[in-house]
């Protein structure tokens, strides 16, 4: 019992350092530009993964990789301004951010933006315009958005 707990101490302890290193890598790259270091640092912070959770410091890192057009970081920075996660909450730039992912076809931003103009934050609201985005979100295959156009329609 004695071996198997020591096991799992030292496993824990090259884990942890594992993660550590990595942060430490991702935050190199993403010093240096690089949008996916940028994003997944970002995405770190937001879930406390690797480091301790910080909505303001995950929306500095997803601001810099989405303003270099990265959809993933555009749209996370899209939900941190609908809700409000480490930011003053801002609807209009959350439409902002989601339309700049949709233009990448990326589907989470094109449920959110269904969203957005079914609830009318940020933009006026619009069903129409809503079962549109729900639909094209649903036909790149997010079941969220599925799941969004069944109920309304």
């Amino acid at each position: 019992m004695k071996k198997y707990f020591t096991f799992l101490l030292v496993l824990c302890f090259f884990i942890s350092y594992a993660q550590l290193n990595d942060i430490e890598t991702l935050t190199t790259k993403a010093e240096q530009g690089d949008t996916d270091a940028q994003f997944n640092l970002g995405a770190a912070y937001d879930n406390g993964e690797g480091v301790e959770q910080s909505y303001s410091k995950a929306v500095y890192w997803y601001t810099k990789a989405a303003e270099q057009g990265n959809a993933n970081a555009q749209t996370n920075l899209g939900f941190a301004y609908t809700n409000g996660n480490g930011v003053e909450q801002s609807y209009s730039k959350a439409v902002y951010w989601y339309t700049k992912a949709v233009e990448q076809g990326d589907s989470n931003a094109q449920n959110n933006l269904g969203i957005a103009y079914y609830n009318g934050n940020g933009v006026e609201q619009s069903k129409s315009k809503a079962i549109y985005w729900y639909r094209k979100a649903c036909e790149n295959f997010n079941d969220k958005a599925c799941e969004n156009l069944n109920r309304i329609k």
